[in-house]
């Protein structure tokens, strides 16, 4: 066999275990082998996870409040709809009773005054 052949067989075989690996990973054990199953470094790590969790829901529950309080203040779709529609109101009966005293005054100026 020649250098190149070899070569290339040592990485297929190289990839093969590689493949291998990545199909059937071994599973490590978090104790060290003596199958007690307790790892010290998993414990500090769930402790900061639960810091970093109660600090979430703080800062979501402040969040929420805040949201909430500018809801509040916001209009809804329906109380726009009611200021417009009563505005439309104001204005339309305004046009119409200053049109009659429009007319109004047209006629007693066209009787009355000679």
């Amino acid at each position: 066999m020649g250098r190149l052949a070899m070569e290339a067989r040592s990485k297929a075989v190289y990839l093969r275990e590689e493949v291998n690996k990545t199909k059937n990973p071994r599973r490590r054990s978090f104790d060290g082998g003596d199958g007690g199953g307790y790892d010290e470094n998993m414990e500090t790590r769930v402790l900061k996870l639960e810091e970093c969790v109660t600090d979430f829901v703080t800062e979501a529950r402040d969040r929420l409040a805040r949201i909430e309080t500018r809801l509040d203040q916001t209009a809804t779709s329906a109380d726009m709809h009611r200021e417009m529609t009563d505005q439309t109101w104001r204005l339309v009966t305004f046009v119409c009773g200053f049109g009659s005293a429009l007319v109004a005054v047209t006629y007693f100026m066209a009787t009355h005054i000679k």
